[in-house]
This record gives structure tokens, C-alpha cells and sequence, in this order.
């Protein structure tokens, strides 16, 4: 899984796969889901992301988990 964020476009991304995206479909004001070709969620795209969230803490948590199963 690998999880991005773009300041300029303030749109937080979470890919949860190396599966060819076939379809996306907008499930909600500014929540996009791309779909495999079996129709499997291979990734999710929120826009406006600072609006719903701190992306900051998003991205301190995610580095600390990481470095904790990395180094325990």
C-alpha cells in the first residue's frame, strides 16, 4: 500500500495495489474510487483533503508505524 499527498493539489491518494486501474467512479462529493477490471477497489482519491482532515498527523502516524515495524 502506498499513500501520497500533493500539497498543490491537496488530494490525498491511497493505492492499495499494483493492479491496472480499468474504472473510477466518484462516490461521493470529492471521494474517488479507481476499480480493477474485476471490479476490486485498487485505490482511493480524496480531494480537498486538508478540508476533512490534518494531513499532517496523517503523515506523522504514518511514518512512525513504518519505522516502528522496520526497527521492533
Amino acid at each position: 500500500m502506498k499513500i501520497s499527498y500533493s500539497k498543490e493539489a491537496d488530494a490525498l491518494y491511497i493505492r492499495l495495489n499494483d493492479k491496472r486501474i480499468e474504472n473510477s467512479d466518484e462516490i461521493s462529493e470529492d471521494v474517488i474510487l479507481d476499480f480493477d477490471v474485476n471490479g476490486n477497489v485498487v485505490g482511493i482519491e480524496v480531494l480537498h483533503a486538508s478540508e476533512k482532515f490534518d494531513v499532517e498527523e496523517l503523515t506523522i502516524e504514518a511514518i512512525k508505524r513504518v519505522t516502528v515495524e522496520h526497527v521492533g
